[in-house]
């Protein structure tokens, strides 16, 4: 989906969702989840742009919330039904985020499936682009997180990075869900570190790549997301699907 597509997609009243997702740990996943936010609020200011996390290293309050901003409610309310709109708080650089919580491990064995996210957003009053930072792993709240996506976007940095995209795919392919969704992009990319094998030359993260020696999927890589602090956007948006 090319970004004029994206933008109309977002004006409607059910939000874009763009899944941040890798089991690894250190992958760069919250970094191109910010980044994402702010880039995409650079190049419409009118485009709303929203973003929130399951993690629980408050990581994104950090980075968007502004001192003195009053804070009753969290991530946790919005899955106890509260509408994701009166969560909402507008942050720095215009983004809105609704804050983090560390409660979350509590809700889990309410959540009944794996589209009660999806539910949820649907009514939640939430337009433009909704963000969505998750934890490294696939418990229930990832899942919901995946399957309430329109784009699902995997951060790698190295081999073990991508051989654990399998399970998602996995995931993706138990659910009937389709993988066109998701998509790779180099994200953290140390080049002192070597390796053996097809990635021996780390540069070749930055090229489309044949997977099937890591994964049965056939899925796009994109460019790479800069290193650098979250003050600096991202320069490319060609990671959305055209």
């Amino acid at each position: 989906m090319g970004i004029a597509s994206l933008y109309d997609a977002a004006m409607k009243n059910y939000p874009y969702v763009i899944t941040i997702s890798s089991e690894k740990g250190g992958v760069g996943k919250t970094t191109l989840a910010t980044n994402l936010a702010i880039f995409l609020k650079a190049l419409d200011e009118n485009l709303p742009v929203s973003i929130f996390s399951f993690d629980n290293h408050f990581t994104i309050d950090k980075m968007f919330a502004i001192k003195g901003q009053k804070q009753d409610k969290d991530v946790s309310d919005l899955l106890l039904e509260t509408p994701g709109l009166d969560l909402l708080h507008t942050g720095q650089y215009g983004v809105n985020y609704i804050p983090s919580s560390g409660a979350l491990s509590g809700l889990k064995t309410s959540m009944k499936g794996p589209m009660v996210l999806a539910r949820l957003l649907a009514s939640s009053g939430i337009s433009g682009v909704l963000i969505i930072d998750t934890r490294p792993d696939l418990d229930i709240l990832t899942q919901n997180a995946l399957f309430a996506a329109d784009q699902v976007i995997i951060p790698i940095k190295d081999m073990a990075s991508m051989e654990n995209c399998r399970n998602i795919f996995d995931l993706f392919d138990k659910r009937g869900m389709d993988k066109k969704t998701l998509s790779l992009i180099p994200c953290l990319v140390d080049e002192r570190v070597k390796f053996e094998g097809m990635f021996s030359d780390q540069k070749t993260l930055l090229k489309p790549t044949p997977l099937t020696a890591v994964t049965a999927a056939t899925i796009p890589i994109y460019p790479k997301a800069p290193r650098s602090k979250v003050s600096t956007p991202i320069r490319r948006a060609r990671f959305i699907r055209s």
